[in-house]
C-alpha cells in the first residue's frame, strides 16, 4: 500500500518543525510528486518551491486528506532513531523530541513512557537515581519498535 499524500506531507511538517528534517528534502519530496504526476496538485507545487521555513510547514499543512497518524509517528520515531549516535550526549534532546512527536501525532500512552524516560534521565544525570545508560537502553527499546522511514535516508 502506497502512503497518503497527506501522511507523507504530515511527516515533513512535524519533522521539519522538530529538526529532524531538512526543509529541502520534503520540497525534493514534492519535485518527485511532480515528476510522477501528470496533473499535480497545487498545495505539492506550493511545497516544492524554495520559501521560508515557516512557509514550507503552513504549505505542508495544507495537503489536503487525512494522515495515517500511525504511520507518520512509526516514521518519525525511526528518524530519530536514525539520528542517535553511539553515545549519550543529546539523549535529553531526543527523549524530548520523542515526547514531542508522541504529542503532535496524538499518541497520549506514548507521550507519557517517554515522559517517564525523561524524568529517569533527569534523575540519573543528577547522580539521585538510576544510569543514564539504563535511560539510554529503555529509550532504544522504545524506539526499536519503529521503522526507518521510507523517504529519508539522510540521518
Amino acid at each position: 500500500m502506497t502512503p497518503s499524500l497527506a501522511s507523507i506531507a504530515r511527516y515533513f511538517r512535524i519533522g521539519v518543525e522538530l529538526g529532524l528534517c531538512d526543509p529541502d528534502e520534503a520540497r525534493e519530496w514534492a519535485i518527485s510528486v511532480i515528476d510522477q504526476s501528470d496533473a499535480p496538485p497545487g498545495e505539492i507545487i506550493e511545497v516544492s518551491w524554495r520559501k521560508p521555513r515557516a512557509q514550507l510547514i503552513a504549505d505542508l499543512g495544507a495537503i489536503e486528506g487525512e494522515p495515517e497518524m500511525d504511520l507518520v509517528r512509526g516514521w518519525l520515531l525511526g528518524r530519530l532513531a536514525l539520528t542517535l549516535g553511539d553515545t549519550d550526549d543529546g539523549l535529553g534532546r531526543a527523549v524530548k523530541q520523542a515526547m514531542q512527536i508522541a504529542r503532535a501525532t496524538g499518541h497520549a500512552d506514548l507521550y507519557a513512557g517517554f515522559d517517564v524516560i525523561d524524568d529517569e534521565l533527569q534523575l540519573a544525570q543528577s547522580g539521585t537515581y538510576g544510569s543514564v545508560a539504563a535511560c539510554r537502553d529503555d529509550f532504544d527499546a522504545a524506539l526499536r519498535a519503529y521503522g526507518v522511514p521510507p523517504l529519508s535516508a539522510r540521518g
